[in-house]
């Protein structure tokens, strides 16, 4: 028994060996050079023809080469078609006797070689016992569409090497560079170790976001309760307001809870009524004094843009505000004050 070789080039242009009979014309096609071996069969004839048929069907030039010499398919990537642009090779392997022109083709070979990476693919196509009657057309099928898909595959390929790397996203914005600003308002709770009743008032900050963990804020309170204090003279009640800047500082967050610090400072004022007893003169007085403020505090988000904030800590005032009548020290405000804070803000 013999063995039958049939072989064909794919090359993407003409090479200078692909000349010979049977040329196509010029297309600007892609090629595939038919090596046609000495003694082939009918069989084998038909199996090119059938080959050819399905190579035109899909755009491919159909070219013929007569092979005198017997090569292997490497060897005959580097001498039938030489040069960078030979892909592919396909060889038909026949176990039967060639002398015998009714046996059909029964198994096929088809090499792929790709250029740019030098790497071959084989496919291996064989014909089960069913198929034997139409044996030609089912091998020449089989390797056209191996064919293509290796040509698919080697293109995307180099596609995917020249083509630029997409330029990366950018970053998604933080919800801190999205609202920086932020406004709340709540109620303050202003108390003192001098003697006068706690005092709730309305407060109102004002912050910005300066880095993702320190923000600037703008606070005022004033125009709330007016504490009181007995005196052996009369009654003395105040009405206190303070504005001040401050620092809030953050540093980590647990899921929407913000733990932070503060601290700042601003100026307090005092307006004292007093309200005599008999044989007393009522005065009403005014003080200012500077105030260092720092607290602890604690941040939860409602929503996006909707938070709830907490704090506690002193207020240290500067001097201390006293209230005197008829040159007589009444009362003081008292030194350090405690003040806590409740307000519900929103992010913009």
């Amino acid at each position: 028994m013999t063995a039958l070789l049939g072989t064909l080039l794919f090359t993407v242009a003409p090479s200078p060996g692909a000349a010979g009979a049977g040329s196509a014309p010029e297309t600007g096609a892609a090629v595939i050079a038919v090596a046609i071996p000495e003694g082939q069969n009918s069989a084998m004839q038909e199996a090119l023809n059938r080959l050819r048929g399905e190579a035109l069907s899909v755009g491919f030039e159909v070219r013929f080469i007569h092979v005198d010499t017997p090569l292997t398919p490497t060897a005959q990537l580097e001498t039938l078609a030489p040069g960078p642009r030979t892909a592919a090779v396909v060889v038909f392997a026949n176990s039967a006797d060639a002398a015998v022109a009714e046996v059909p083709v029964r198994q096929l070979e088809v090499w792929f070689l790709d250029r740019s990476s030098r790497k071959t693919s084989v496919a291996h196509l064989r014909v089960s016992a069913e198929e034997m009657d139409r044996a030609d057309v089912v091998l020449a099928v089989r390797a056209v569409d191996f064919i293509r898909a290796r040509m698919f595959d080697t293109l995307a390929n180099r596609l995917a090497t020249t083509a630029p790397p997409p330029s990366p996203a950018p970053p998604a914005p933080t919800s801190a560079a999205q609202h920086r600003g932020f406004v709340a308002g709540g109620l303050a709770l202003l108390g003192t170790s001098s003697g006068f009743s706690p005092s709730f008032l309305p407060y109102l900050e004002v912050g910005y976001q300066l880095r993702s963990w320190m923000s600037a804020t703008v606070s005022a309170f004033g125009w709330g309760t007016r504490p009181t204090l007995q005196a052996q003279e009369g009654t003395v009640r105040i009405d206190q307001s303070f504005i001040g800047l401050g620092l809030t500082f953050a540093h980590w967050r647990w899921w929407r809870v913000l733990p932070h610090a503060e601290l700042g400072g601003g100026a307090y004022h005092v307006v004292a009524e007093g309200i005599a007893n008999s044989g007393f003169q009522g005065e009403r007085m005014t003080a200012w004094s500077a105030g260092g403020r720092a607290s602890l505090g604690v941040t939860a988000s409602l929503s996006r843009r909707l938070f709830f904030d907490v704090t506690a800590g002193t207020l240290w005032l500067t001097p201390e505000p006293r209230l005197y009548s008829l040159n007589t020290l009444v009362a003081s405000t008292g030194r350090p004050s405690w003040i806590g804070t409740g307000l519900v803000g929103a992010r913009f």
